[in-house]
């Protein structure tokens, strides 16, 4: 192998600790000359390449402190978005939106169940069975509406809150 300088060396014209120099090492960073020797012009360049890719994001998976700062101030500004909605009352709860479709629905049902009583009132000229079928479809359109509709309301996307 070629000659090379030992990680000692490394370490300081890089000013960091030879244990680090031993991680590059073993990343294929730093390029080995022999045991505890490494080649400094490649080793140097590779380094000098690998902090060129961290730079430009386009490697290294540890976290960025400017990054993390500003993910935290975003879950923070979240936070304080639906804590104010809440006390400005524009904050709906699962369980209040729940309540509310159900009255939505019992509503609907209700309405579309009085339809055919609603004709007889309004054409008394049509015979019982007319009324009837009338009756019949309605239930059948009805039963069919609920066979599409999901048990529980849609819950909207959790990126804004939701207005009441």
């Amino acid at each position: 192998m070629a000659e090379g300088v030992p990680a000692k060396t490394l370490a300081d014209l890089l000013d960091m600790d030879e244990r680090i120099v031993r991680q590059y090492a073993q990343k294929g960073i730093f390029v080995k000359a022999g045991h505890g020797q490494y080649m400094l012009a490649p080793s140097v360049r590779n380094y000098v390449r690998h902090l060129r890719e961290v730079a430009a994001g386009r490697q290294g998976n540890e976290l960025n402190a400017v990054d993390e700062n500003a993910r935290l101030k975003i879950v923070m500004r979240r936070n304080y978005e639906l804590k104010n909605a809440a006390l400005d009352g524009t904050l709906i709860s699962i369980p209040e939106l729940t309540d509310a479709w159900g009255a939505v629905v019992r509503t609907i049902k209700a309405m579309i169940l009085s339809l055919p009583a609603a004709y007889h009132e309004k054409l008394p000229h049509l015979p019982f069975e007319d009324v009837e079928t009338i009756r019949k479809v309605t239930h059948k359109a009805l039963a069919e509406t609920s066979r599409m509709m999901p048990d529980e309301p849609p819950i909207p996307d959790a990126k804004e809150p939701t207005a009441g």
